[in-house]
């Protein structure tokens, strides 16, 4: 009886920080973005400026969280457009929770992920009559 307590322990603390093992504290974007002019800014409420993407660098890394990023993208003969990228959960950081209340996981934000690829397009500016 000793042996499976040992057992199940030792799983339980091999298993600890599952997502942060399993799916790392970090991920990439990749943004397909109309026109091919367009320039975007990459923020998040708390980390401040992320970085900025185009058509030619199209890609950025972030570390995961729950905050949400927002992207405000610009382009020359169009409306600004402010789009919000929401993570969620994933089933390793679930798995996480279950078994460590998800305190490993959360603190890194290794639970957490955003969609891999956002697309954005922007809208012509209205011409004036």
């Amino acid at each position: 009886m000793k042996f499976k307590s040992l057992l199940v322990s030792s799983i339980l603390v091999l298993l600890n920080g599952c997502a942060t093992i399993t799916q790392g504290t970090q991920q990439a974007i990749s943004f397909k973005l109309e026109p091919k002019d367009t320039i975007c800014e990459v923020s998040r409420v708390g980390d401040g400026k992320l970085g900025r993407v185009s058509s030619s660098s199209s890609t950025i890394f972030v570390g995961k969280d729950k905050d949400d990023i927002i992207i405000v993208c610009n382009a020359a003969g169009y409306e600004q457009s402010t789009t919000k990228v929401v993570s969620g959960a994933t089933g390793a950081g679930v798995t996480g929770v279950l078994l460590d209340f998800g305190i490993t996981d959360m603190i890194t934000g290794a639970m957490y992920r955003y969609p891999e690829e956002v697309t954005i397009a922007l809208s012509p500016l209205a011409k004036a009559n």
